[in-house]
């Protein structure tokens, strides 16, 4: 159990009651801006680690279905001889 308090803390709204349309809106915003203030802009360091696993994940995928695209020409190919 972590030490962070529980989402509903940061509510100012009864669980219990049905919010109306306006209040949902309303509740967005509140937990959008608390967000927004909390988040930070990566800096150079985090974005080229960031692109780097996107990039291996990428070329990681790109191997693996060029591998399974090959062996099932093989496959068809010699299933098709016989």
């Amino acid at each position: 159990m972590s030490n962070y308090p529980r989402y509903e803390n940061y509510s100012r709204y009864d669980k219990k009651k049905k919010l109306s349309i306006y209040e949902r809106i309303g509740v967005f915003f509140q937990n959008t801006k608390r967000i927004m203030k909390v988040a930070n802009k990566p800096d150079r360091k985090e974005y080229l680690l960031v692109f780097k696993i996107c990039a291996i994940g990428l070329l990681v995928l790109g191997a693996i279905s060029y591998v399974i695209q090959l062996l099932w020409t093989v496959i068809n190919t010699i299933l098709q001889i016989r």
